[in-house]
């Protein structure tokens, strides 16, 4: 085993050896040059491709940094004023997730004043610029199914404008989302980093379950544990009706059933540590980065690892219900569409691989099953379940188009939605409350009055009803978010890809 790990050590260190010699081939180092050279030369090397390394650092505004310079005839930007703002928004980037590191902090903190510092500052205000507008790690390379339009700007104006108005941090400062969503998060981010510089909190040791009417140190360790996030006003070492209180919205805040009996689910959650926390908001700062300025009015936000679908209206949320999203290895993709049909008494037509994994293996082993579940067999072996209480779309059908075949339902499972944890779909979303949602969306059609969508859906026979004005729908995943009430909420991570994102973020900052 040792001579593997050896082998494998001596491999890395190979690649490793070989990208730095070929990124130096490619790569041209100004630090040496002086005067209009240095800045000519560099976006020369730029616009032939090359790869430009400033005091050790490479330059990633590879499109925006040579148009910029050349409306200015390649002369020097930057006051010391301007020098100044830039470097305390850096500093600020932990505000918004961000590592200051990135930025060119320690390289400009560095370079003595000239054409490298006003190389690295140009550099420096592109890349947070676009980190904070866009987002620092591109979506679609580890979201396969990502279809949204971030939000853009241009950036080169931007920064002209900055430094003609000496407004650089004002400008850095209106880059990111104008989402109240965010600036609630960015708030928790802070608050977070002040428990964490505190000391954070402390372990809960407690083996056995701690529930009402328990007394003791280890009810003590809970009482300072839920002190010290904030969740409990003072300790004590009885868990007396205070206590359970706070338990319980404990485990309401971080997905959990709420009731009130601290277990091993409940212990793993409070035994998270401020430090992992705070990057579960940093990364969820990022998801809201990569969103367009405008969702929409009204919208619906359907949150994968929350369980939850929420029409918003003018600001504010005018519905919510629980839903059943896909099991891990049928996940629910995240994509972005509008509901343009309610569809009554829907047929199930069944997807070619639950036909050939699932339904003829049954029907196989138990010939007539097909025909027990009301499923017809059509043309080409082709299956689909007739409308009724048995159908396996419910009574009601929302259909959003999209590449992914995926769409909202009712479901005769009710039982599912009182499951905390509720992967149980092959991929569609089951919702909570399938009748308000479709009165909700046929508001403006006065024919359509609940009491006869609730007696059409029951009918047996299908029927597609247009909604005349097609609410967006963005189906995101948010392991961290704040409600409406302004509480911070933490969502299992279900589809394991915060761990994807962690490590996209923590590479070096891409060209761009």
């Amino acid at each position: 085993m040792a001579a593997v790990r050896s082998s494998i050590g001596d491999h890395r260190h190979v690649l490793r050896f070989a990208l730095a010699f070929a990124l130096s081939l490619a790569a041209i180092d100004v630090a040496a040059a002086d005067g209009a050279v240095t800045i000519r030369s560099a976006i020369d090397a730029l616009s032939r491709g090359r790869v430009v390394i400033v005091d050790g650092d490479p330059i990633c505004a590879s499109r925006p940094l040579p148009l910029f310079y050349s409306r200015r005839q390649f002369a020097p930007a930057w006051s010391a004023r301007d020098r100044d703002d830039l470097l305390a928004a850096v500093r600020d980037a932990k505000s918004d997730g961000l590592d200051p590191a990135d930025y060119h902090l320690a390289a400009i903190e560095r370079a003595s004043d000239g054409e490298q510092r006003d190389l690295l500052l140009t550099d420096a205000f592109f890349l947070l610029a676009s980190h904070l507008l866009s987002g620092r790690v591109d979506p679609e390379s580890i979201e396969p199914t990502w279809c949204l339009t971030p939000r853009a700007n241009d950036l080169v104006a931007a920064l002209e404008t900055a430094l003609e108005l000496h407004e650089v941090r004002p400008t850095i400062a209106r880059m990111p989302p104008a989402h109240p969503e965010y600036a609630a998060l960015r708030r928790w981010l802070a608050a977070y980093r002040r428990i964490d510089d505190a000391g954070g909190w402390p372990k809960v040791d407690a083996k056995k379950s701690l529930r009402l009417g328990d007394r003791g140190p280890l009810v003590a360790q809970l009482a300072n544990r839920l002190v010290a996030s904030g969740d409990l006003p003072k300790p004590g070492y009885e868990f007396d009706a205070a206590v359970d209180r706070a338990v319980r919205r404990f485990q309401s805040l971080h997905g959990l059933e709420p009731d009130g009996v601290v277990g091993r689910r409940t212990r793993a959650e409070l035994n998270i540590t401020p430090a992992a926390r705070i990057r579960q908001i940093e990364l969820n700062l990022e998801r809201w980065r990569w969103l367009p300025a405008n969702l929409g009015d009204p919208h619906a936000l359907i949150n994968i690892p929350a369980f939850t679908l929420a029409v918003t209206e003018h600001g504010r949320q005018v519905m919510s219900m629980r839903i059943v999203v896909g099991k891990d290895y049928l996940s629910t993709p995240i994509f972005s569409g509008n509901i343009t049909q309610v569809i009554l008494s829907p047929y199930w037509n069944v997807p070619d691989s639950i036909a050939a994994k699932e339904l003829w293996p049954k029907e196989h082993r138990t010939p007539g099953y097909l025909a027990g579940e009301h499923i017809e067999v059509l043309r080409g072996g082709k299956l689909r379940q007739t409308p009724g209480p048995w159908n396996s779309l419910g009574l009601i059908k929302f259909n959003i188009p999209n590449r992914y075949g995926v769409y909202l339902h009712d479901t005769p499972a009710k039982t599912l939605f009182e499951a905390s944890t509720r992967t149980f779909s092959h991929g569609c979303m089951r919702i909570e409350k399938p009748v308000e949602l479709a009165e909700w969306l046929l508001r403006d059609r006065p024919e359509w009055p609940r009491e006869r969508i609730v007696q059409e859906s029951q009918r047996g026979i299908q029927k597609t009803v247009p909604v005349k004005k097609p609410l967006p729908v963005h189906v995101l995943y948010w392991t961290a978010f704040v409600d409406e009430a302004g509480a911070l909420h933490f969502a299992p991570d279900i589809y394991q890809r915060d761990g994807r994102l962690d490590a996209a973020m923590r590479k070096a900052p891409s060209r761009f």
